[in-house]
């Protein structure tokens, strides 16, 4: 049952039932194949179709009004609907369904307990077998990561403009480091002007960085350097590694004879990752896209491998950025205060190196406290706690503090 600001109680739950319930009897098939968001767009848009037939309403998603815990997912409000209109509301629930869709396993599940099934807090969490908080926490940031999505999607569809959304945040967020970095190609350089021109959250993400990247520290040009920075609410990641190659100019003589393409028998930049995180893009030092193959090493973790790159350099970059599950660095409530929250994040590169971590809370945070870490980085939208220093191999660099904020 949808908890919402519902004029017309009964027909808001009947029609947002019948919605969810139809995309949700072929969830794990349609997830599974990849084909789920024009499937879940024609259940929305026909649905939708035949309630405005029978009714002269509309349904509006928003996440902005509150159920009993203080969270809500959509909102169903009277009024006229014109085919325009109709288009809009059916893409947006789409929209909606398509996010949701790509958020992590635990993420979907406790939203599909609190909205779709009706589960209030206690009973959500005896069903995940976890504590109360553990729901409210994992509630709150998939949410957040709705609303990120989204970026405003409510005031799309009023404003009845058929192309507003643009790119989706997720297509944008591979450029946002490079294009902060000013080494981004043109083309997608204009791709993200015009993305994040309507998305106020892909465009905070890109203010931080852009204020950020001049402050960080790498070493000297010939030490190997690591770099993490973590948005938690976007549960994404923007990864650094540098590395001495001495036979650089031999390499770049071989890619010239291949076009730039590697051979399956030869591994470059080979690098591991968990299997809950998922990697969106690779950029060199000038900002070209390294195409990379991934696969499954075993039941934890993936690999990556390059298989076509433009140059090898003698202090080679790699920029990749990767969406995370949200299990290897978190922003958790306290329970000893509703205002209290804790931070952590932590790595273990593999080997002697230069390492830093960042990770980025609410420039509307207070009273930072660090337990491990060096300091915090002010940064306009976002504020980070950071952790930077010189680590032996397989010792783990780690970030831990706690901040206030109101909700």
């Amino acid at each position: 049952m949808v908890r919402g600001r519902i004029r017309n109680q009964a027909v808001a739950e009947d029609l947002v039932q019948e919605i969810w319930v139809k995309a949700f009897r072929a969830w794990d098939g349609y997830f599974e194949d990849g084909r789920l968001k024009g499937w879940l767009g024609r259940i929305a848009q026909n649905h939708l179709r035949n309630y405005l037939s029978r009714d002269s309403r509309v349904l509006f998603l928003s996440l902005d009004g509150e159920d009993e815990d203080g969270e809500t997912l959509y909102a169903c409000l009277p009024g006229s609907c014109t085919p325009e209109e109709e288009y809009l509301q059916s893409e947006l629930i789409s929209e909606v369904l398509d996010v949701i869709a790509k958020l992590p396993d635990a993420q979907r599940q406790v939203i599909r307990y609190r909205f779709f099934d009706g589960l209030s807090v206690s009973e959500t969490a005896r069903a995940m077998q976890v504590p109360p908080g553990t729901v409210k926490s994992k509630l709150h940031y998939a949410l957040a990561q709705v609303r990120m999505q989204l970026s405003s999607g409510t005031d799309c569809a009023i404003k009845k403009q058929k192309g507003v959304w643009g790119m989706e945040c997720r297509n944008t967020y591979k450029y946002l480091f490079m294009y902060a970095k000013g080494a981004l190609e043109a083309e997608s350089r204009k791709r993200v002007e015009d993305h994040i021109l309507k998305c106020s959250a892909c465009k905070d993400i890109v203010c931080a960085l852009e204020r950020l990247i001049p402050q960080m520290t790498f070493g000297r040009e010939d030490e190997d350097c690591h770099f993490l920075i973590h948005f938690p609410t976007a549960h994404l990641s923007f990864c650094g590694a540098r590395h001495e190659i001495e036979d650089f100019e031999r390499l770049n003589a071989l890619l010239e004879s291949r076009g730039g393409k590697i051979p399956e028998s030869e591994s470059w930049m080979v690098s591991g990752f968990g299997k809950g995180n998922k990697l969106l893009g690779t950029f060199d030092n000038e900002g070209n896209e390294i195409q990379m193959e991934v696969w499954t090493k075993d039941e934890r973790h993936h690999q990556s491998r390059a298989v076509r790159l433009e140059k090898v350099f003698h202090y080679m970059w790699e920029y990749s950025v990767f969406l995370d599950d949200g299990s290897f660095g978190c922003i958790t409530r306290a329970k000893e205060a509703p205002n209290l929250y804790y931070g952590s994040l932590h790595n273990c590169y593999g080997g002697q190196i230069k390492s830093a971590l960042y990770q980025a809370v609410p420039a509307s945070a207070g009273n930072i406290r660090m337990k491990r870490g060096n300091g915090v980085v002010d940064c306009g939208p976002y504020t980070f706690p950071y952790a930077d220093r010189y680590v032996s191999a397989e010792e783990q660099i780690s970030l831990d503090y706690s901040f206030l904020q109101d909700d």
